[in-house]
């Protein structure tokens, strides 16, 4: 069966789409899926236009869930910017990455091609700094494992590790606590 764009849009309004975040998101889904795996600049456009919403509306609910990717910026990088971490020199981390791939916390990398931010902590104190591409956790990261990860290299050793619960309530994938 082949996929129809305006179907898809018909479907999802009545859904509630864009008023109804679950069902945007699940239409954003299926446009990446369809896409190849990204969502491109020019779906993104018809997407709102057809929703009769902003481009930077969508663009802000495609930042609260790592599954949803653009072309511009197909990988994401998450930095803990937690006490713990950051005593773990997660703040020199975070400038190598703002000062090696052009990117504040928040935007897209000038080079890279990763959107990346500073997020609270990611519950894996004892293991920091820690940080998330493309929502896998990964544990003692240092500048060595944020240049494997952009130049899509495998990292050296393993270093994904399960989170260590260090208090307070967990985030779901928008960032949000549960």
């Amino acid at each position: 069966m082949d996929w129809n764009f305006d179907e898809a849009v018909a479907h999802y309004r009545s859904q509630g789409a864009p008023h109804d975040q679950q069902a945007l998101v699940e239409l954003l889904r299926e446009v990446q899926r369809e896409s190849g795996g990204v969502i491109p600049a020019g779906a993104l456009a018809q997407t709102a236009a057809a929703l009769g919403c902003r481009e930077s509306f969508l663009a802000a609910v495609i930042r609260r869930y790592p599954s949803l990717r653009t072309q511009q910026a197909p990988h994401r990088l998450e930095l803990c910017g937690g006490q713990r971490c950051g005593a773990r020199h997660a703040a020199q981390l975070a400038s190598f990455i703002e000062r090696t791939y052009a990117v504040k916390s928040g935007g897209v990398s000038a080079r890279g091609g990763f959107s990346y931010r500073v997020t609270g902590c990611m519950k894996n104190c004892g293991a920091g700094p820690s940080l998330r591409w493309d929502g896998e956790l990964v544990s003692r990261a240092d500048e060595r494992t944020v240049r494997q990860l952009v130049e899509g290299k495998q990292l050296s050793q393993p270093k994904t590790e399960r989170p260590v619960q260090c208090g307070g309530a967990h985030q779901s994938e928008s960032g949000e606590n549960s």
